[in-house]
């Protein structure tokens, strides 16, 4: 096998995993995320290890890997047993719950880990590194692959499409349920349990589809003409919109209904923030992007009148109630950070800790999320290194803009290379902005997701090839 079908192969093993990976609920079970987090680390790290690209300076450590390193080193360290006096000092309430066990249990524990859940935070720092090595991986085969960059957004946005028309046929049919499990309620689920996290899914994929749409119609000839043009030439103008840009689209279009039809308030908002910041960077004039805001609100209202708005505003009416009892949990919840300020308690031991803490609510419910994510990673991280990752995260949004909005001074880039940039970021900015009140990021897929619109986003900032090297990698 010659070089360049080994790498169509691996393009291949990627394609499988973004396609299946929504499917089965999101990959929400340990056992599947297992089986996606092995073949990660076998094909695509072994394919890393075996093809070192020192020319565009892939060997080179890059400073912006180092927080996701510390991250993934940082959950293995939580999860290392330690002797029970370096606990007290470094988690005097995880100590303290320890040498109480011990009293009342008559046991000797003399090592313990710094996180509740124990091996969970191995797992996890496993599942971390295997995210980071696909999105490593990813950025190098979308230069290595010409044609793979097309395969990966037409694949993404069949995936959405189909999720969207699922959950729209649950909305429409709630005895449908969500694959063999029913349906909790009368709203848009597609395969995943959690509409939150449904919604999030959606919202990183829809502005793909909208932002190359768009691009392509606005790249259309149009001959100007004083005279009063007959209506087969106005078809005729159309014709010089490809096929793609309707299927987009429509796929587009049938995405944000089933955001909208999640009844997930924090997609919902999280979607026009999205549609704000895909409009405000697509290099459109104008009178483009208002037509195209104005089309894309009459499509919506048109077909959300027809599916049952009131569904959505009878949501939105009960915020109040459901804002004060989200703010209650935050606030409960802070106990729990000042107790662990220092090393927190473990990625994923929230719910773990939640039953001790959050008093006051009805009896024999779980909290298993604190549906704030950055509230949560602060708690299972402790504060100083969550500074850390939130201004990773602030700053790798900074840049990503700015080198979005730098691509517009260079007439070099491609158009839609620049367009698939703008789309990613806004897909990324509508997950940071949802996590703020939900849990959308726990979902393995979503994850995957996010990792795949940060390594198309910055491959399209990169720098165009040389055609000789691109010519010799083909």
């Amino acid at each position: 096998m010659n070089t360049a079908s080994y790498h169509k192969l691996i393009s291949y093993v990627v394609l499988a995993v973004v396609v299946s990976i929504p499917f089965l609920f999101g990959a929400v079970h340990p056992v599947v995320s297992g089986a996606y987090v092995f073949v990660i680390l076998t094909v695509l790290g072994s394919w890393l290890l075996l093809t070192p690209d020192i020319a565009s300076g892939g060997s080179r450590f890059s400073p912006w890997l180092l927080i996701p390193v510390l991250f993934i080193a940082m959950l293995a360290l939580q999860a290392i047993p330690l002797p029970l006096g370096l606990l007290d000092v470094l988690s005097p309430q995880r100590g303290e719950r320890l040498h109480t066990l011990n009293a009342l249990a008559e046991t000797s524990l003399r090592f313990a880990s710094l996180s509740e859940g124990g091996p969970r935070g191995l797992h996890m720092a496993i599942f971390y590194l295997a995210i980071l090595l696909y999105c490593l991986a990813l950025v190098r085969l979308l230069d290595k692959v010409p044609a793979f960059q097309n395969q990966l957004l037409y694949c993404l946005v069949a995936i959405g499409s189909a999720e969207a028309l699922y959950g729209l046929l649950q909305l429409l049919n709630p005895q449908i349920g969500i694959l063999w499990l029913p349906n909790p309620e009368r709203a848009a689920h597609g395969t995943i349990i959690y509409k939150n996290q449904y919604a999030s899914l959606l919202n990183m994929i829809w502005p793909l589809a909208l932002g190359i749409a768009f691009n392509d119609y606005a790249g259309r000839k149009i001959r100007k003409t004083k005279r009063k043009r007959k209506f087969v030439e106005k078809v005729n103008e159309l014709s010089n919109v490809p096929l793609r840009t309707p299927l987009l689209l429509g796929g587009g279009i049938v995405m944000l209904l089933a955001v909208l039809f999640s009844l997930s308030r924090g997609g919902i908002l999280s979607m026009v923030v999205a549609i704000f910041a895909l409009m405000l960077f697509l290099p459109l004039s104008t009178p483009r992007k208002v037509g195209a805001s104005l089309t894309l609100a009459a499509l919506l209202c048109g077909y959300g009148w027809l599916l049952g708005f009131e569904t959505i505003f009878a949501r939105f009416g009960s915020l109040d109630q459901s804002g004060t009892h989200r703010l209650s949990i935050y606030l409960h919840s802070l106990p729990m950070l000042m107790d662990h300020w220092l090393t927190g308690i473990g990625m994923g031991s929230y719910a773990l800790l939640s039953p001790i803490y959050l008093k006051g609510f009805p009896l024999g419910t779980l909290y298993d999320s604190a549906h704030n994510e950055y509230l949560e990673l602060a708690i299972e991280l402790g504060i100083p290194f969550a500074l850390i990752l939130f201004a990773w995260l602030f700053a790798g949004i900074v840049s990503l803009t700015r080198g979005v909005l730098l691509l517009g001074n260079q007439p070099s880039v491609e158009p839609q290379r620049q367009v698939i940039a703008i789309a990613s970021l806004a897909g990324l900015i509508a997950l940071l902005v949802h996590g703020s009140v939900d849990f959308g990021w726990r979902l393995p897929a979503n994850t995957l997701y996010g990792a795949t619109l940060l390594a198309l986003c910055l491959h399209g900032l990169q720098p165009p090839a040389e055609p000789e090297t691109a010519a010799r990698e083909g």
